[in-house]
């Protein structure tokens, strides 16, 4: 049980810190990458949006959308319990992926070492869920 506590608690704080990343220019801090703050706030303005996503016909602005939806994630992993992850699974291949993928179309290259960052960061959550 105690084991189990902790799994929830890291990944909460998973979701937490990518959230915080994305919440504004200087998130990049959080990675050792300040340098980066410009080019990121330029590029958190706007998103075209993922065509399987709903952001498609507005577009989107990340530092809202998928702010709100790592803080989702945050509070879902805080939770656990088997049916949650199975939602979490699909809500990470299903939402944040595609996000993930026209972020790497629609920012600019310098911005390689966020994406990256936050693309292992949930790929290492997916390895988890299995």
């Amino acid at each position: 049980m105690k084991n189990e506590s902790r799994i929830r608690h890291l990944r909460s704080s998973r979701y937490k810190r990518l959230a915080a990343l994305f919440g504004g220019p200087l998130g990049v801090a959080l990675i050792g990458r300040a340098d980066l703050a410009a080019v990121f706030e330029r590029a958190l303005a706007h998103c075209p949006g993922h065509d399987s996503l709903i952001c498609r016909a507005t577009g989107g602005v990340p530092r809202v959308c998928f702010v709100q939806k790592m803080e989702q994630m945050a509070a879902s992993t805080a939770r656990g319990g088997e049916t949650r992850r199975a939602w979490e699974r699909g809500f990470l291949e299903k939402e944040v992926l595609p996000c993930l993928e026209t972020f790497e179309r629609a920012f600019p290259p310098e911005l390689e070492p966020v994406l990256s960052y936050t693309k292992g960061e949930i790929e290492a959550d997916l390895a988890y869920l299995g």
